[in-house]
């Protein structure tokens, strides 16, 4: 009888340890491929450029997870997906640049509710302008200046 007891007590307990695990697997790394709790973000970078009609060189970053050097024509947009890791600290860095020596660098995405994180459960939005770069607050229809353009080379 206490055999029966421990087999029916440790079911229950490794049926819980495996759910937990399968819940916690969301990360940004390609490696993990489990199904999890945690949703994709998606990051867009959209070129609005109007003055300027050349390309605009994007390069995002988290840790060693790196999209390469990405050439976006005026009026597309680059996007990436990923899920963040469950520590909290996933942090997507952006560096943008033009042909004509212009060049801005921000966080595209960070573990904390400065970029209005609650409104973006899925989708943030970047929009490289003539002035800076912005961040699109799709509720309010609003993009809400984010950083200026620095003048040199990254």
């Amino acid at each position: 009888m206490v055999v029966t007891a421990i087999t029916t007590t440790r079911s229950p307990l490794l049926l819980v340890l495996i759910i937990v695990t399968w819940a916690l697997a969301g990360t940004s790394s390609s490696a993990w491929k489990f199904p999890s709790l945690w949703p994709y973000k998606h990051v867009h970078v959209i070129n609005e450029l109007t003055t300027y009609k050349g390309i605009l060189h994007v390069h995002c970053w988290f840790g060693k997870d790196d999209r390469g050097h990405i050439d976006v024509a005026v009026g597309s947009e680059f996007t990436w997906r990923f899920k963040p890791n469950i520590w909290g600290t996933t942090k997507w860095t952006c560096e943008l640049s033009t042909d004509d020596h212009r060049y801005a660098s921000f966080d595209a995405y960070w573990e904390d509710n400065r970029q209005g994180k609650r409104e973006y459960k899925h989708n943030i939005y970047w929009a490289a302008k003539e002035d800076g770069v912005y961040l699109r607050l799709v509720k309010q229809n609003v993009d809400q200046y984010w950083t200026k353009w620095s003048l040199g080379f990254i």
